[in-house]
């Protein structure tokens, strides 16, 4: 499938939050970009700006200073222009899985009759065509994760924001997650900025990594992957990837 990525560059952000009569700065300056069809990945310590740097990116929010852009076009404090899969399974529990899939599917202007089709083609695609009548409650962790992740992807949105997805899961339903979500990025080629607190998860996905400092969060180094895709189950084991992981972990250590 050909890559339906768009390229999203943030130039110059700064953001701060006014608490009682202080300004507390969180992002500094934060100049990045995801080429179309590209998987970057963001890392950083906790409370280093990366939800906010989202909500910028969503709309849901402005920057103090900088601008969004989106193919060239500035898109700053623009909505509805990304995809976003938050750390939690943003399911509707009312709706069956089926009907979770198909609703994201209306909202694009797809016809109710054509949604389900798709739906249940796509729940069979990612082999969760045997609970496509069941709630989401009756799912495993990774089950609700994957039928999240297809709701963004069918939202058909160029930009991809996915912000700690697996945090949540056990490491052998998380190293299968990773394994799953490549397979599938690989078939579509969204452009995707990813949030993770893990430097091999980091290092198992990404072609590029931007290693924040603590708040206020500056870029401190910009990292490219140097694996070739589809990446090795067993990348972990190769030089390049230990040397790699050292790297990140002292400069997260140095801030």
């Amino acid at each position: 499938m050909r890559s339906v990525g768009s390229k999203l560059e943030l130039i110059g952000i700064n953001k701060a939050y006014r608490r009682g009569k202080e300004q507390v700065p969180v992002l500094n300056n934060i100049h990045l970009q995801v080429h179309a069809g590209e998987f970057v990945t963001l890392i950083g310590p906790s409370g280093s700006g990366k939800s906010t740097l989202f909500r910028l990116i969503g709309g849901v929010e402005r920057p103090d200073q900088g601008r969004i852009l989106v193919d060239g076009n500035d898109v700053t404090g623009q909505r509805g222009l990304i995809s976003y899969m938050p750390q939690q399974a943003a399911l509707f529990p009312w709706l069956s899985v089926e009907d979770n899939i198909s609703s994201a599917l209306v909202t694009t202007g797809t016809t109710k009759v054509e949604a389900k089709q798709q739906a249940a083609n796509w729940l069979e695609r990612i082999h969760l065509g045997g609970v496509a009548k069941e709630y989401p409650h009756v799912l495993s962790g990774g089950m609700q994760m994957r039928v999240s992740f297809l709701r963004a992807l069918l939202m058909r949105r160029n930009v991809m924001c996915l912000d700690e997805p697996f945090a949540a899961l056990d490491a052998l339903t998380r190293a299968d997650m990773q394994r799953w979500l490549l397979d599938l990025w690989e078939a579509d080629r969204r452009s995707v900025l990813f949030v993770t607190h893990s430097i091999e998860e980091a290092l198992m996905l990404s072609d590029r990594i931007y290693v924040l400092s603590s708040a206020p969060a500056t870029i401190l180094r910009e990292i490219v992957v140097p694996f070739e895709r589809p990446r090795r189950a067993d990348v972990w084991k190769d030089p390049a990837f230990v040397q790699l992981r050292l790297e990140v972990l002292g400069l997260l250590g140095s801030k």
